[in-house]
C-alpha cells in the first residue's frame, strides 16, 4: 500500500469541479484509492463519496492506494493534486 498526505490548495476545496477531475483521474487506475480526512473516508472513484469529505482549503487529506498499479497511481496522483487541488 502507498500513502501520502496532501494539503488542499484550491480556494473551493475538493468541491464539484476539482472532485470531478479527481474521480476521473482515480478511475484510470486499477488500484483501490481511498481519501481520508480525520475519521472520514471516501472512495476517490465515487463522486458522492468524495464530496462527503467536505475537504476545504488548507485541510490535509491522506491518499491510501492499494493494488497492482499503486506505485504509478501514487506518483501520478501526487502530481495531479499539485495542479488541480
Amino acid at each position: 500500500m502507498k500513502q501520502f498526505d496532501f494539503k488542499v490548495q484550491s480556494p473551493v476545496g475538493i468541491h464539484a469541479r476539482p472532485a470531478v477531475l479527481l474521480v476521473e483521474k482515480a478511475r484510470t487506475y486499477q488500484s483501490k484509492i481511498i481519501l481520508e480526512k480525520g475519521t472520514q473516508r471516501a472512495n476517490a472513484k465515487n463522486m458522492i463519496s468524495l464530496l462527503t469529505l467536505r475537504a476545504r482549503q488548507h485541510e490535509i487529506v491522506t491518499f491510501m492506494i492499494e493494488g497492482p498499479d499503486e506505485d504509478r497511481a501514487a506518483e501520478e496522483l501526487k502530481e495531479f493534486c499539485i495542479h488541480n487541488l
